[in-house]
């Protein structure tokens, strides 16, 4: 099947584990309150494991205090990160690794994780990260 549905915390915390995996990670993070589906997962499990592994990632975030003084604390050499302005707030992520494109929903009260393995979708989406990790700000 091309394209699966994951549905809960729990699976949005598997995906994240299957990304320890990978040669290389690109990240659109644009969920700001991800804490309040998958606890403090995120930064006292996770963030560890893959900025201290050899996993090359490009994360592409919102343009804020916050981001930008975590970016400072990161390899800029293995761990790039780029800033999008944020019109509307979004409570989504974005994963492209081992030919797979992951979205994942934070809504509250249904969170979920769309893992699309179609080639021509998975291609689409990593076009659309290489044109906006190309817009330096």
């Amino acid at each position: 099947m091309d394209v699966q549905i994951l549905f809960g915390a729990e699976e949005i915390k598997q995906i994240y584990e299957k990304t320890l995996t990978a040669k290389k990670l690109d990240i659109v993070c644009l969920a700001s309150k991800y804490s309040e589906v998958i606890g403090d997962y995120f930064d006292k499990r996770y963030a560890p494991q893959l900025f201290g592994s050899k996993i090359i990632t490009r994360e592409i975030l919102p343009d804020n205090p916050e981001n930008r003084g975590d970016a400072k604390t990161k390899d800029g050499t293995k761990n790039q990160v780029r800033f999008i302005k944020i019109i509307k707030p979004s409570e989504s992520d974005l994963l492209l690794f081992d030919s797979k494109a992951v979205l994942i929903s934070y809504n509250q009260k249904a969170p979920f994780a769309l893992v699309i393995s179609d080639l021509a979708i998975v291609t689409n989406l990593e076009n659309q990260f290489e044109g906006l990790w190309g817009k330096r700000n």
